[in-house]
């Protein structure tokens, strides 16, 4: 896919291949911090220095986030022995009805009368 882009990019009328490749770019970037740790070592003042090597690639960091307190957690139902237990019960409350005798309406009507 690189090569791709790469070829694509040459088509390009006036583009510019004078780019430093990635190992001279992490040359001269070891070479601009040795010279600044250089030349803060010789100095007592940093603030004696007119001009530092130029660091480039910093980029700005976000703020540390605020640590709020933790929010009340909710009562979670799912989580408790009766909710894990439910089809049980279901199924005992099932079998308990299921002896209990089936009253029909006709049967109904005749108690009544």
């Amino acid at each position: 896919m690189a090569k791709r882009s790469r070829e694509h990019r040459q088509e390009i009328p006036g583009y510019d291949e004078s780019r430093p490749s990635r190992d001279e770019r992490r040359q001269q970037h070891r070479q601009v911090r040795h010279e600044t740790h250089q030349k803060l070592h010789m100095v007592d003042d940093p603030e004696e220095l007119d001009v530092l090597p130029e660091v480039r690639g910093t980029r700005e960091h976000e703020a540390p986030h605020e640590v709020h307190e933790p929010e009340k957690r909710r009562y979670k139902i799912w989580k408790t022995k009766f909710w894990k237990r439910r089809d049980d019960y279901h199924a005992l409350k099932s079998e308990l009805d299921s002896n209990w005798p089936v009253i029909t309406p006709d049967q109904l009507g005749e108690e009544q009368a």
